[in-house]
């Protein structure tokens, strides 16, 4: 009889040597279809990287570099093909910024040219607020505060007489690193068509942020033929418990995680790093508290703004949602009146009461509203 692993396991329940011969043979097979997993893996995305490297100048060419997961990955198959940067950027707003010790070695090990941009939390918002805004056409916080992160990185990459950067989007994505896609135990079969929904219809900002500043960016893991492997990958293959390290040489916790093939594929000194959005990693986070705007925005003046916007049909969230809004304002024309009046490329703005629950505007059968960040954004 032909067994899987599941069945083996499940025929050992008596304890006899029999059956505990079936289930480290069962083992043995799991272990073996995992290994060939992340052997094709390796081989897909060295292949993605190849077509990178063939349409691009290394001299000309960057490294977007947190020091997570995807981007040492980058840097670990680059240096198996060969494949030379002329530099590496990475953008953090205080020494403390997770990104900033796992970077550094990471750069350091590859023996990278590293620039660090430091930078603070205001200066990001004054620099590049309204590009954002514009370029996105969005006053949605979590796109933006990673946004300001990436258009800084851009513009040191061209400032540096540069033309390409190679970035990790897609990987989350593809294998589960976001934590609310560690759900579905119990039904691996939804988790897949969940992601696979999600890959379809997927969008990043960093080619708009790149192409702003005349650059060109580039994701191997956004590349079609690793993104048509990275789709037979099933939650087991992406999801579990491993131990995870929170800072460079830290301890490591056991600790839910995803992309467990991205991770086993590659060794690098980042593999089992804790996820950190760029937001996280860079430190910008911060400007998620209302207190961090204090200055700024009073509560008093808050609370009236929200109260106008929230009769217009905008329901804002916090006092980093109405700078947002008031810089999307800016770009995009504001009225009293719910149905015209706002120049939003693709974009139509229905009645009071229709559209995104948080802003009106149309937004078909979508769940997540791309304008405002609304999450459910059906009524």
């Amino acid at each position: 009889e032909s067994l899987s692993p599941t069945k083996l396991k499940l025929r050992s329940s008596s304890g006899s040597t029999e059956k505990m011969a079936l289930v480290e043979e069962g083992e043995e097979v799991e272990a073996a279809a995992s290994t060939v997993l992340t052997h094709t893996a390796r081989t897909e995305f060295l292949g993605a990287m190849s077509r990178i490297a063939a349409c691009t100048d290394p001299a000309k060419r960057a490294i977007i570099l947190s020091g997570g997961v995807d981007t040492s990955a980058i840097l670990a198959a680059a240096r198996e093909l060969g494949i030379t940067f002329s530099c590496a950027v990475t953008v953090i707003t205080g020494e403390d910024s997770p990104d900033r010790a796992f970077a550094q070695a990471v750069a350091l090990e590859h023996g990278l040219e590293h620039h660090i941009v430091r930078v603070t939390s205001s200066e990001l918002i004054e620099c590049y607020l309204p590009a954002c805004v514009r370029e996105l056409a969005t006053f949605d916080g979590m796109t933006l505060r990673n946004s300001l992160v990436i258009a800084a990185a851009m513009r040191k990459v061209r400032e540096l007489g540069l033309l390409h950067a190679v970035v990790g989007d897609g990987a989350d994505e593809l294998f589960g690193g976001y934590s609310f896609m560690w759900g579905s135990a119990d039904d691996p079969a939804a988790w897949q068509e969940k992601r696979d929904k999600m890959c379809r219809q997927w969008t990043f900002a960093t080619s708009a942020l790149a192409a702003a500043e005349g650059l060109t960016s580039h994701s191997p893991f956004c590349d079609p033929d690793f993104v048509a492997f990275a789709l037979t990958t099933r939650r087991e293959d992406c999801i579990g418990v491993r131990p995870i390290r929170l800072v460079l040489k830290g301890p490591a916790v056991e600790h839910e995680t995803g992309k467990l093939i991205l991770r086993e594929a590659f060794d690098t000194l980042a593999s089992w790093r804790r996820k950190d959005p760029i937001e996280v990693g860079s430190g910008i986070t911060i400007i998620t508290h209302d207190a961090f705007w204090a200055e700024i925005v009073g509560d008093a003046e808050f609370e009236t703004a929200r109260t106008e916007a929230e009769q217009r049909g905008f329901r804002l969230t916090s006092k980093e949602h109405l700078v947002n809004f008031r810089a999307f304002e800016v770009s995009f024309g504001s009225s009293s009146n719910a149905t015209n009046g706002w120049a939003l490329p693709a974009k139509v703005r229905l009645a009071l009461g229709q559209g995104c629950v948080g802003c009106c505007f149309e937004i078909g059968e979508a769940t997540f509203c791309n304008v405002c960040g609304a999450y459910p954004a059906q009524r």
